[in-house]
């Protein structure tokens, strides 16, 4: 789960109008990407919010209760988005171990990776995930 994913029902009744029309039927007010004679479809209608680009303070306070040779401080620079959603699943068992491994494995094929120093402390934030026991998790 995203910390940026929509509350359910929000906006539902889009995808409920969207389904009532026929397939061929383009929605009140939005052009279908690929139309003929449609230059720039506009994609503001679909298009999602940008996360948020800067640590939330939970996150912050997270990468405070970390061991210092553990804080995951060049991805905290170049990528906080990626914090703020291990933050958010560092109590989760099933949740934390199955990010980390899609953040550091490609599964997709001919992904540019992160860089060295990013990579690093991933690897030592899940080394350092692993190694607590279940109490400490929890708290």
């Amino acid at each position: 789960m995203s910390i940026y994913g929509r509350r359910k029902g929000v906006l539902d009744y889009d995808a409920l109008y969207a389904s009532s029309l026929p397939p061929s039927a383009t929605p009140v007010g939005r052009s279908r990407p690929g139309d003929p004679g449609d230059e720039s479809p506009d994609w503001s209608p679909v298009r999602k919010a940008r996360p948020a680009d800067y640590l939330l303070p939970a996150s912050q306070r997270w990468m405070e209760h970390l061991p210092h040779d553990v804080c995951p401080l060049a991805l905290a620079t170049r990528f906080p988005r990626i914090v703020n959603l291990v933050a958010m699943q560092w109590n989760d068992r099933g949740a934390c171990p199955a990010f980390f491994e899609e953040l550091l494995h490609d599964r997709r094929g001919g992904r540019q990776g992160f860089p060295d120093d990013v990579q690093r402390d991933l690897s030592k934030l899940r080394s350092y995930w692993y190694s607590q026991d279940t109490t400490t998790l929890s708290e």
